[in-house]
């Protein structure tokens, strides 16, 4: 049966071929790298100081941006998209470059993503030193949005000591944050979502979790940014197998289902409430759940154990194996 992500244009297992024939490709030119292509962002020793860097942009939310005429979520998504991976890995955000292509120049679109990417950098701590803006009428649709990322770290925090008895936690998202909008977009042109109905949960920028993740960081092994791939991407983190229950979403991602999506596609596809995942040891779960609480809202949500794969227990408490 052929998922709704991929009718909207989106193969998520062709995706993963192009990154692992990528991640080969870029291996050749590893001399100082620390951690490579493959995890949630790269890092390289620079006379002694780890550097990290993360690249991403905002993808097809720019054209329900446009449709809406609300730009500045798509700035802060900008960010977050970025600032969120690199403290995936243990890192605190530095600097930004960002980029932005038009077909066409549309001061709205740069007034807004500005002050979005303005935003969504002082509440990471960030600096935006500079960047790039182009117009490329036949080679883009719209505006398309990205930005790099640099941050250092004191000690990378990429799973590799996780081990059976550790807790999970989840950190509540915003909505649907910055990733599965090809699969919402053909929802609303296919008539199956109200995107007036739903505009403002839609539109909501991506949560941050700088502030947060750093505050815990001598207590954790590893965080995982929830974005494409939802939940699978806590491969990256161990091979232990991963136990996870999941707490009711927002009510958009019921309305998304509801529009046509399985329950299961759902899980692999968005955040289903949970934008930010961290492994800790049992003896610190108290205090990180503490300190996380005075940023954002956070659940005990599930174990790792012995053996492999992952296991969800829905809100609706069916379960997925991923």
């Amino acid at each position: 049966m052929v998922s709704e992500y991929k009718k909207a244009g989106v193969d998520l297992n062709k995706i993963k071929e192009i990154h692992e024939y990528i991640a080969k490709e870029i291996s050749s030119t590893y001399r100082n790298v620390l951690l490579g292509a493959g995890h949630y962002s790269g890092v390289i020793n620079y006379n002694g100081i780890k550097l990290a860097l993360h690249t991403d942009g905002v993808g097809t939310k720019t054209l329900l941006a446009l449709k809406s005429g609300i730009f500045e979520p798509v700035g802060i998504d900008c960010v977050a998209m970025n600032v969120n991976d690199l403290v995936s890995i243990g890192a605190r955000p530095l600097a930004l470059v960002d980029y932005l292509a038009m077909e066409k120049p549309m001061d709205d679109v740069v007034k807004g993503v500005m002050k979005g990417l303005v935003k969504g950098a002082i509440e990471s701590e960030a600096e935006i030193v500079g960047g790039e803006t182009a117009i490329m009428k036949d080679v883009i649709n719209g505006f398309d949005l990205s930005c790099t990322a640099l941050g250092v770290v004191d000690e990378i925090k990429d799973g590799h000591d996780v081990k059976p008895g550790d807790v999970i936690l989840g950190l509540r998202s915003n909505g649907i944050h910055s990733n599965g909008y090809s699969l919402v977009r053909k929802l609303i042109d296919d008539g199956k979502i109200s995107f007036e109905d739903w505009k403002e949960e839609i539109m909501k920028p991506t949560k941050i979790y700088v502030k947060p993740i750093l505050s815990v960081l001598p207590m954790i092994k590893a965080a995982a940014h929830i974005t494409g791939g939802s939940f699978s991407k806590l491969r990256r983190i161990t091979n232990y197998h991963i136990e996870l229950k999941m707490p009711e979403p927002q009510d958009i991602f019921k309305e998304i289902e509801k529009a046509g999506v399985s329950h299961e596609e759902m899980y692999k596809v968005f955040n289903m409430g949970i934008g930010m995942v961290v492994f800790t040891s049992p003896e610190y779960k108290d205090d990180v759940m503490k300190n996380i609480q005075k940023f954002v809202e956070v659940y005990e949500i599930g174990k790792v154990s012995e053996g492999s794969g992952i296991t969800i227990f829905t809100y609706k408490n069916a379960v997925l194996y991923l």
